[in-house]
């Protein structure tokens, strides 16, 4: 593939359609994207036929990501390329500007990068290991070690889930205020911790904002949910802290037990949420009832 940026200006049908086809022999989809509304486009000698999104139909992620490099590439008529990770999968990404007929796209163009292939690279698992440690950079919470709000908006929200905890630290303000904001970063890390300890590496702790995290379970039963739930309120209250012996935190924590996209239930949770948290160091669980 040509890096210079005047390779890809000025293409007609027949120089497109070539070159689509050598590079259908190095990535593992090629795609041409109409960069304003990121739907993929199938070119004819005439006509033009918009297909579906590009999101959508390759990443399964509902409408465009704060990051998306076909905007990005749009907006410097030049190269972008990004990592994507899509559950265990690692794929590298670039979106190459160009011009057809005088009318602008974006190229698309996706390796599936193997762990065999990275290792090929160096010999070692060193670039595997990197690229862990990006992702971390981009998407771990400094603070708590908790996934971040940026892995929430591009990771999460569009991805279905058996159910979904909101949790939140009972008068947080009130030890930022009374202890000062050191303590307050203690309270922040210690629950987080406590909550990494008491579920699977396959539920996902997120950092929401300020003192409320979000809590998505894959799998697990209504039952188990629940025993989860409350085991994690009674970790947290059992937490001592021997340079403030008077410090005590506890959660209010509201969850919601039904197969969805976690933008669907969080409003749900959120509603349960709110009931614990009049009571405090309290779980409130919701779930839907289907009438037959």
């Amino acid at each position: 593939m040509s890096d210079r940026a005047d390779s890809w200006l000025n293409l007609d049908y027949d120089t497109i359609t070539l070159r689509l086809k050598e590079l259908a022999s190095a990535f593992h989809a090629v795609s041409i994207v109409n960069p304003w509304n990121k739907k993929v486009v199938k070119l004819y000698p005439n006509r033009v036929e918009e297909l579906h999104s590009v999101c959508d139909a390759r990443w399964n992620r509902r409408g465009d990501c704060r990051f998306c490099i076909v905007a990005k590439a749009m907006s410097t008529k030049g190269r972008a390329e990004k990592f994507e990770f899509i559950d265990d999968d690692i794929y590298f990404v670039i979106a190459q500007y160009t011009e057809i007929e005088g009318v602008p796209y974006v190229i698309e163009m996706v390796s599936s990068m193997e762990e065999s292939a990275l290792m090929g690279v160096s010999g070692t698992g060193g670039v595997i290991e990197k690229i862990a440690h990006l992702d971390m950079a981009i998407y771990a919470d400094s603070l708590t070690k908790a996934w971040n709000r940026r892995f929430y908006d591009e990771k999460v929200q569009e991805k279905q889930y058996q159910a979904l905890a909101m949790i939140d630290i009972d008068h947080f303000k009130d030890i930022n205020d009374g202890y000062g904001h050191v303590v307050g970063d203690l309270a922040l890390r210690s629950s987080a911790d406590l909550i990494q300890s008491c579920v699977r590496s396959s539920d996902q702790l997120i950092r929401y904002g300020g003192d409320e995290f979000i809590l998505c379970f894959s799998k697990i039963t209504e039952e188990a949910f629940r025993r989860k739930l409350q085991r994690i309120r009674k970790k947290v209250e059992q937490l001592c802290f021997k340079e403030y012996p008077d410090l005590h935190i506890t959660l209010s924590i509201g969850g919601y037990y039904e197969q969805s996209i976690v933008r669907n239930l969080m409003p749900l949770a959120d509603r349960m949420l709110y009931t614990a948290k009049e009571q405090r160091n309290t779980v409130k669980i919701g779930k839907t009832v289907v009438l037959e």
